[in-house]
């Protein structure tokens, strides 16, 4: 009853801040009438929230989003070169990184953004350098805000790396996060998203996912993972994934040179059947092949909280426990030549 109440709490919540919406004003004179001006978050999923154009230098966007969320403001004269036939070269854009909120929030004639506590903390970190590639300076900015928004996002972000830390990084980030007020959803988030963690930390058990047999019956992953002794490595792939399809050459290079003490299993989340075996016909590979059900393909995305999707390699030691996940076939090459 209790967790029935929290559920309808958050909900009320959400909707709540999503009916306030945001306006955003700018005065920008340097773009001519007519220039499209667009917002859209970037952060959960890509999704277009609003979009006007300019006049007299300015514009106005209004609409909403379910939570703060980091975005993007931009704009285009495309509309402009097509209606008076500029030359291609005379196209522009502008991007700039934000984070939308349901507030009142002001462009300045620099595409500045200002108006809210979520967006000086963003200005703070973009201002550090390119956090996106270095831990350090992200562990700089968590510790001096630790009830941020932002910090609450870069977190969980790292928590996205299924088999990927170590237990002492995890208890580390779970420690980082002791509330988040302007936004207690992202902090339900941190909560789940470290339990998870704990569970597919480097070393750990292999978190078993429900998938499909070549002839459609349902099993499990741990079922088909061999207890013979040897290295299994498991190749996350999906039929529209190029890079995917690019390394099933390499990994049957390896597959050939350590056929003794090394095995591979394909794993396909396509959710289409017909184009995982249009694939597999394409690209025939001599290991064992399935393919996630719906509900391994939305474990795979919690359990294992993968953020980036596909390929993705998860490395199992003779012992059965989980070695770690793999960065790339050369890593996958360089850990078998260790061991091997």
């Amino acid at each position: 009853m209790k967790k029935i109440l929290l559920l309808l709490l958050a909900t009320l919540t959400i909707s709540s801040y999503a009916q306030k919406g945001f306006v955003i004003q700018g005065y920008v004179p340097s773009l001519p009438d007519g220039t499209v001006v667009g917002i859209g978050e970037n952060e959960d999923s890509i999704t277009e929230c609003a979009t006007t154009v300019v006049k007299n230098g300015h514009f106005t966007l209004k609409g909403s989003v379910k939570r703060p969320v980091k975005g993007m403001l931009t704009t285009n004269n495309l509309d402009l070169v097509a209606q008076n036939h500029w030359p291609d070269d005379s196209i522009h854009w502008n991007y700039i990184d934000m984070f939308i909120s349901n507030d009142e929030i002001t462009v300045d004639k620099d595409l500045k953004i200002h108006g809210t506590q979520i967006q000086s903390d963003f200005d703070e970190l973009q201002a550090m350098g390119e956090w996106l590639y270095n831990d350090t300076l992200v562990w700089s900015f968590i510790q001096t805000h630790p009830t941020s928004i932002v910090s609450a996002m870069l977190v969980n972000n790292m928590l996205k790396r299924g088999y990927g830390l170590q237990k002492n990084e995890v208890e580390r980030l779970a420690q980082a996060i002791k509330a988040v007020p302007d936004d207690p959803s992202r902090f339900e988030e941190f909560k789940w998203r470290v339990e998870f963690a704990r569970k597919t930390t480097v070393g750990a058990e292999l978190i078993d996912l429900e998938i499909y047999d070549t002839n459609n019956k349902i099993t499990h992953l741990k079922d088909v993972v061999p207890q013979n002794g040897k290295f299994v490595l498991i190749d996350f792939w999906a039929s529209w994934c190029g890079q995917c399809l690019a390394a099933f050459p390499k990994l049957e290079a390896i597959g050939k040179a350590y056929q003794d003490n090394f095995t591979i299993i394909d794993l396909s989340i396509d959710v289409k059947e017909e184009a995982w075996r249009k694939a597999m016909a394409k690209h025939p590979q001599i290991w064992q092949q399935y393919r996630t059900t719906n509900q391994g393909y939305k474990d795979l995305f919690t359990k294992y909280q993968i953020g980036n999707g596909v390929p993705y390699f998860v490395l199992i030691a003779p012992n059965g426990k989980v070695m770690k996940s793999p960065q790339s076939v050369e890593e996958i090459k360089e850990i078998l030549k260790q061991h091997l």
